[in-house]
């Protein structure tokens, strides 16, 4: 079990990282500020000396720069300085090592250990003939024979003298974000060189442009990323914030009805069964069941989920509602004297006292 919760854990770090993040450093520095806060100053990838300042704004332009001759651009502190005190990220990274290809002898899906990196938490997933470098969660460290993310209790991580740093964060000052190309309410996060993944609170995303989490309803996402689907809060009780637990009629059709499950970890039901009665049928909330519509009373629309022209009016038997594509589109009145039958279709001089128009 542990070996395939790891491939789980890989397959949802994998998915998240696909796409422009594994291919930072050769993206235009237009796309590559599209992925950073703005204002942000970087290190132009593969060189010491070149920098890229991110728009401060919509309406602004990226910049770039070059040092003056015998300077580095020091990417932490924001500003060149004496080479001999400079550290490069790509001074002395090997063209051998970047050009290796560790999936060509692996089938596509496969995961593969990343031997840059010196704390066993990296690793690389073979996709459609491209290497896709990530790493593990938090707390997990990748397991060259299981080929999984295990915890460090399970697998003893041979340290090396030497570390590297994750490509997308090598021309990057320590601690800046990237937008997550693919999911809005995450965001990665360059930590000492090593990529991590982040998630922000509930009900909040990550707006792009500022570069840190804002209420759902104000962020401004990456252009490709999506807000995850709402909660399902129909088991919270919005009036106390406690837990429903049992069986509910659906406030938005009376043929409808949840199952909500006990809390789990104090938070409630957020994948209530949703069922619905057989045609003809509306859900009694008082006997729990799924009784004939005539006989339950229901102040929805009572042409929802039927394929009747004429319904009865709830709290008046002498009107009627005309449906048309699932809705009630008018509503009429039967002849003084008359009562409208929902079962015949027509006004009727005899009242049948229908609980659903019932007063």
């Amino acid at each position: 079990m542990m070996r395939a919760s790891g491939i789980l854990s890989l397959l949802f770090v994998a998915s998240a990282l696909g796409g422009v993040i594994e291919d930072f450093e050769y993206l235009s520095v237009e796309d590559m500020c599209g992925l950073l806060p703005q204002d942000t100053s970087l290190l132009r990838p593969s060189t010491c000396d070149n920098w890229v300042r991110c728009p401060n704004s919509l309406e602004a332009a990226v910049e770039q720069g070059a040092c003056a001759s015998g300077l580095y651009y020091d990417k932490d502190l924001g500003r060149c300085i004496l080479a001999s005190s400079a550290k490069c990220p790509y001074k002395g990274l090997g063209a051998t090592e970047q050009a290796k290809n560790y999936c060509a002898n692996e089938t596509d899906g496969s995961f593969v250990v990343d031997p840059s990196s010196s704390d066993c938490r990296g690793y690389i997933l073979c996709k459609n003939g491209k290497q896709i470098r990530a790493n593990c969660p938090n707390e997990l460290i990748f397991q060259p024979t299981s080929r999984s993310c295990v915890y460090e209790t399970q697998y003893h991580c041979p340290k090396s003298s030497t570390k590297r740093s994750d490509p997308a964060c090598r021309s990057l000052p320590n601690n800046t974000r990237l937008a997550d190309p693919v999911h809005c309410d995450q965001y990665y996060e360059c930590v000492s060189d090593l990529l991590h993944i982040r998630s922000c609170p509930a009900l909040s995303a990550y707006d792009a442009a500022l570069g840190y989490c804002v209420n759902v309803s104000e962020v401004a996402c990456y252009e490709t990323a999506a807000l995850p689907e709402p909660e399902n809060t129909f088991c919270l009780d919005e009036a106390t914030g406690s837990a429903r637990v049992g069986y509910f009629a659906d406030d938005l059709s009376c043929a409808h009805y949840y199952i909500c499950n006990k809390p789990k970890a104090g938070k409630h039901d957020t994948e209530p069964r949703h069922l619905s009665c057989p045609l003809g049928q509306y859900f009694d909330f008082e006997k729990l069941s799924c009784r004939d519509r005539l006989n339950v009373r229901c102040q929805l629309d009572r042409c929802v989920g039927t394929n009747l022209t004429y319904v009865n009016v709830a709290g008046d038997c002498q009107s009627y509602g005309r449906c048309s594509g699932g809705a009630t589109v008018s509503t009429g009145l039967c002849p003084s004297g008359y009562y409208f039958d929902e079962r015949n279709q027509g006004c009727s001089l005899t009242n049948y006292h229908y609980i659903a128009c019932s007063a």
